[in-house]
């Protein structure tokens, strides 16, 4: 059990991410040995878990479905049956005190679950379920009361003693007993290492050369204390540097002449651990891990894609809030479109009132659509991103059960206020007009769902990725068809239209409507009026293509939509982390 301590902005995120191999961009320099080795990006990921300060979790997936479904994904199915995994799970839940809970919801802001102790302890069973051989957690403490933190702490020390791990840890302000819960403790000020060594002869280290703890005070905070800038004003600023600097120089000397780890002066001349194996002793022999080849992937393929899409469907099916959201709209603007055009006049009034119909229909499933996915797709792509980062599955597997997890149920919630409306507002009665009515207006939602994969594979901020489907529909909206007329449009802008699935789903749905309908006009007044629905086409130019071409114009830029979904999540899913 290894600590590391500093102040704020010491770079110990920085330094564990180097440990883990999690550095993206910029330059490294030194070197970072596994056994003896240099490290294998393919591999290495497999022998590492990474508990993150963050617990990324579903909130709707109990305790013992996470921990289930990470064993799942990250153990071999060649080393383990299913038996096998469910009693690791049951192992893993046991140790982490997570039994009395072990069928309560993970939660959230909206629903109640479990506390911020027990949630950061099932992100540790997600990883330690994996059997790593190192585990590597960031401020696994940060936010909690001291209780909990030191129950957090001992049990950390329970599983490293239990399951044979290397445990290193980055902890925030520690009390004593945390603190000494650990073997050994790194203590990072500003760009240097300032003591490494065993967490009981710290003390001894700083009084030798002249920093004594005062009786009564917590080791953790004195130290913390010493190795930390004071803000406060120009003199503490420059004596805490000067400090900082003394104790650099003096470790530096001390290392120069003992070796990298600090032993008590009573201990050197009876220590037999040489100096090249101080800081750790290995729990793997060397011929043993150059004989290891780990596969690729753990899995294969298909049993990726069955237990993603099983998570899948079972979040979306348990997220009550989101599934009342959507059908409630679909129901509300079932009957407000409805009623609306329920009493449709005659004449000219009649026409106007077909085509403000048909376009705000093709609204419907732009907007409403979308933007309540970002929200839902966001959260999936920082999980994805964290189980991703470990090697768990494929992004090929990922996507394509994203995909027929999201498009059935909106698809669903589309058709139930296309069904509404198509009957209350007395369209066209005729099977096969209902059918491409339907067609036409489903590959519009379509094209939404791919909109909203698109910028929450790009951004994974939902304010974000909110704002840019908002913009690009809103543009889209405008260019639609009814709101501008085309031809009136700069040459600059009229090209937008050839790209617009909203434009597409227009004109397809007003030639389908309007087909083979007649009005009756009143001679009487001086309204313009069109006899029959081709006049009405004919008139507004909405007859550029026919209906077959624009549905597949919109099926064909949803598949270039998921396409570049897909490619943004591959690009963003596989960085490329710097092992040195």
């Amino acid at each position: 059990m290894v600590a590391i301590i500093g102040g704020s902005g010491v770079g110990k995120t920085t330094l564990l991410n180097v440990l883990s191999g999690r550095i993206l961009g910029g330059t490294l320099s030194g070197q970072v040995l596994f056994n003896g080795k240099k490290r294998d990006k393919k591999t290495f990921k497999k022998d590492v878990a990474y508990v993150e300060q963050d617990d990324v979790l579903f909130p709707t997936l109990t305790v013992k479905e996470t921990i289930s479904y990470a064993a799942d994904f990250r153990l071999s199915n060649v080393d383990f049956n299913k038996h096998q995994k469910a009693e690791r799970v049951r192992d893993v839940i046991k140790s982490l005190r997570l039994a009395s809970v072990e069928n309560s919801y993970i939660g959230d802001e909206r629903n109640k679950g479990l506390s911020g102790g027990e949630k950061k302890r099932v992100s540790i069973g997600v990883e330690i379920v994996t059997q790593p051989r190192i585990f590597i957690l960031d401020e696994p403490t940060s936010g909690l009361d001291s209780n909990s933190s030191l129950v957090i702490v001992n049990l950390m020390k329970e599983i490293a003693l239990m399951e044979n791990l290397i445990c290193i840890s980055s902890i925030h302000q520690p009390s004593s007993k945390v603190f000494y819960t650990f073997d050994k403790v790194i203590l990072m000020a500003p760009t240097c290492i300032i003591y490494f060594g065993t967490t009981k002869d710290s003390l001894e280290y700083f009084s030798s050369i002249g920093y004594n703890c005062p009786p009564l005070e917590n080791p953790a905070d004195f130290l913390i204390d010493i190795i930390s800038i004071d803000y406060e004003n120009s003199n503490n600023f420059k004596n805490t540097l000067d400090r900082i600097e003394r104790l650099k120089r003096a470790w530096d000397e001390y290392t120069r002449i003992n070796g990298h780890i600090y032993i008590p002066r009573k201990d050197l001349f009876h220590s037999e651990i040489s100096s090249t194996s101080r800081s750790a002793i290995p729990f793997l022999t060397k011929e043993l891990y150059d004989s290891y080849e780990l596969p690729s992937w753990r899995n294969s393929w298909y049993t990726e894609f069955s237990s993603l899409l099983k998570r899948s469907w079972v979040r979306q099916l348990r997220d009550k809030y989101a599934l009342t959201s959507l059908f409630f709209s679909s129901f509300f603007t079932m009957f407000l479109l409805g009623f609306t055009f329920f009493n449709q006049t005659s004449g000219i009034f009649e026409i106007t009132n077909k085509i403000g119909l048909i376009y705000l229909i093709a609204v419907n499933m732009a907007i409403p659509v979308a933007i309540p996915l970002i929200s839902v797709l966001t959260q999936e792509m920082l999980v994805m991103t964290k189980e991703r980062a470990s090697g768990s599955y494929r992004m090929s597997a990922y996507f394509l059960s994203g995909i027929l997890t999201v498009v059935p149920i909106s698809l669903f919630s589309s058709f139930i206020s296309l069904n509404g409306i198509y009957f209350l507002a007395k369209l066209q009665l005729s099977v096969y007009r209902y059918i491409i009515y339907i067609l036409i207006y489903s590959s519009a939602t379509l094209n939404s769902v791919g909109i909203a994969f698109v910028f929450s594979s790009v951004s994974s901020k939902e304010q974000v990725a909110s704002i840019y489907t908002s913009l690009i529909l809103t543009i889209f909206i405008i260019y639609g068809g009814s709101l501008v007329n085309i031809d009136t449009v700069p040459i600059g802008l009229s090209w937008i239209r050839h790209i617009n699935y909203v434009y597409y789903t227009y004109i397809a749905a007003i030639q389908n409507e309007m087909t083979g309908l007649t009005f009756k006009c009143d001679k009487s007044t001086q309204q313009a009026c069109f006899p029959t629905g081709e006049e009405v086409i004919r008139v507004f130019k909405l007859d550029e293509l026919p209906i077959s071409n624009c549905i597949i114009a919109n099926f064909a830029m949803v598949i270039v939509l998921f396409l570049v979904s897909y490619l943004a999540l591959r690009f963003k899913s596989r960085p490329n982390y710097i092992l040195i």
